[in-house]
């Protein structure tokens, strides 16, 4: 019986860990994702987690971060390169961070001498990513 059930155990610790190595590698490599997802409107669309939470910084309270809840009905495309304002989308402004939890990636871009402030949030959702919020503290 004592066997048995360290069996059972045995099994279930690898099966667990088997599944959070299939979550953290996601089917997929992440940059070529990413690209892709920031180049192709259909393919974004379709790896987004609607209604899909933003937060921002207030152009008048830089310190107040405000919130809203896009839909798929509402939403458009992000053109991360033109995403940013016409003074700060040179690309020698800012620094890629790709940040891997669990089952989550952060694809952050952070400014050299500047405020950019940008965070992309991805969870693996079945075999793929899924975009599930942005977090936009630029001031």
């Amino acid at each position: 019986m004592k066997l048995f059930i360290t069996l059972i155990f045995s099994a279930a610790f690898i099966l667990s860990f088997y599944s959070c190595v299939r979550q953290k590698n996601c089917g997929e490599d992440f940059k070529v994702f990413i690209e892709k997802f920031k180049k192709d409107s259909i393919f974004q669309k379709q790896h987004i987690e609607f209604p899909l939470d933003e937060y921002y910084s207030d152009e008048d309270f830089p310190l107040d971060i405000m919130e809203r809840s896009i839909d798929e009905e509402h939403f458009t495309f992000i053109d991360f390169e033109n995403e940013l304002p016409i003074e700060l989308r040179n690309k020698n402004l800012y620094d890629i961070h790709i940040n891997q939890g669990n089952d989550t990636i952060f694809y952050q871009m952070f400014g050299k001498n500047n405020s950019i402030d940008v965070t992309y949030t991805f969870k693996c959702d079945q075999k793929t990513y899924k975009l599930v919020k942005i977090e936009d503290l630029t001031d």
